[in-house]
């Protein structure tokens, strides 16, 4: 992918958020799905909007989203996977702790990934070398990695359940630092958090994007149940196995 092509899903996403913003502060519409899970107006305004702009760089690239009907999608070369607000409930009670994210899968791996936190103006972001890297407010940010010995994890906010407990326990953790939405992904892949162990419901359109930046920044993603890269588009149902997220610097540690 070429930077005009990485260029252009940066506009795209950075409108997302901005939009965001717009209808929050206008005062939104919240329903429930089947789940009970919420939605607004904005979730599906956002997703539109996305869903409308990636079909206008490459009409041949199938979009899987979660406000939009899921697709079958198997087989296909490269995917997108999008995820429209995550973290909605932070979303919904003012909060600054939700995302837009976009990821474009190729061959089951997510080889470019977006995510912009729009209250802060943070992008994390692949650029056309398949590098990590983050703007604030358009700017690049140098990434200062930690030099420490000491070992964080991050961990959902929600859904803090035994087996997450136990891995925190067993594995002696120097802090531990409880967040909603894929900021998680974000914070392994810049360093400021070194682990995220996840033992529960995730869908692929939560963690695709942040597997690629992690990717890029030298972390990896396992699945948990086979010790392997966490795929995607490997089945219908998009959802995601028990996972774990490590940066780089846990990644190579010499046990």
């Amino acid at each position: 992918m070429d930077e005009r092509f990485i260029s252009n899903l940066k506009d795209i996403i950075i409108e997302a958020g901005k939009i965001s913003i717009s209808l929050r502060d206008e005062g939104l519409i919240v329903k429930r799905k089947k789940d009970s899970s919420p939605v607004t107006n904005a979730d599906i305004e956002i997703s539109n909007f996305i869903y409308s702009e990636l079909t206008k760089l490459d009409q041949a690239i199938p979009i899987i989203c979660e406000e939009q009907p899921l697709k079958d999608v198997l087989g296909e070369e490269m995917i997108w996977l999008v995820d429209p607000i995550d973290g909605t409930r932070s979303y919904i009670k003012g909060m600054d702790s939700f995302t837009v994210n976009i990821a474009l899968i190729i061959h089951q791996i997510p080889i470019i990934g977006l995510i912009y936190q729009p209250t802060s103006r943070k992008l994390y972001f692949t650029n056309h070398k398949e590098e990590f890297c983050l703007e604030k407010n358009g700017n690049i940010v140098e990434i200062l990695r930690r030099e420490d010995k000491n070992f964080i994890a991050v961990v959902s906010s929600r859904n803090f359940n035994y087996k997450t407990e136990k891995y925190i326990q067993d594995n002696g953790f120097s802090e531990v630092i409880s967040i909603p939405s894929s900021i998680k992904l974000c914070m392994i892949a810049e360093g400021s958090a070194d682990v995220y162990p996840k033992f529960g419901t995730t869908m692929e359109w939560d963690t695709a994007a942040g597997h690629a930046l992690i990717r890029a920044a030298g972390g990896t993603v396992i699945d948990n149940n086979t010790g392997k890269t966490l795929l995607y588009n490997t089945k219908n149902h998009f959802k995601n196995p028990d996972f774990i997220a490590f940066n780089q610097k846990y990644r190579y540690l010499d046990n």
